[in-house]
């Protein structure tokens, strides 16, 4: 008696499944190359690993302000518990929303909605800092720029 156990051949069903699957998963992860977004994430593009940094270059990162409805100037937090996107979420569209502002308006709305009881923003401001670097070091303070505001709408 053999204790190995019974080979069984997969069935056509089966392996056209299985080659359908994968097939698919290769046409998305090649679209999200050929596109470079990350919108297929996992499958997208993976262009922010590709290539290395230039310490002796610059760093640019955004942001939002809000003007709340007391007068308080707040930083916006970015990210699910905040206003329910995350800052690359809004770098990934930051053409779109200069382009066109009053897509802010869903952060606004998505803030009002996650803390009823906190002061609502009035007005939104998408702003970048640009820091300069030497030898990877920060070198003096950040150039700050405005890209757009939005007015919000009650």
């Amino acid at each position: 008696m053999s204790s190995e156990p019974a080979v069984r051949r997969l069935s056509r069903r089966g392996l056209v499944w299985r080659l359908g699957v994968t097939g698919m998963a290769l046409v998305t992860l090649t679209m999200g190359q050929l596109q470079d977004t990350n919108d297929y994430f996992p499958l997208g593009s993976l262009s922010q690993y590709a290539t290395p940094r230039d310490l002796d270059g610059a760093v640019r990162s955004v942001y939002m302000m809000a003007d709340t409805e007391s007068g308080e100037r707040v930083r916006v937090p970015l990210n699910p518990q905040g206003v329910g996107v995350g800052r690359a979420d809004i770098e990934a569209q930051l053409d779109r929303i200069v382009d066109d502002p009053s897509l802010l308006q869903s952060i606004a709305d998505a803030w009002t909605d996650l803390h009823p009881g906190a002061d609502p923003y009035v007005r939104l401001y998408v702003m970048r800092s640009t820091y300069q670097l030497k030898d990877g070091i920060q070198q003096g303070e950040p150039d700050i720029e405005q890209l757009t505001t939005w007015e919000v709408r009650r």
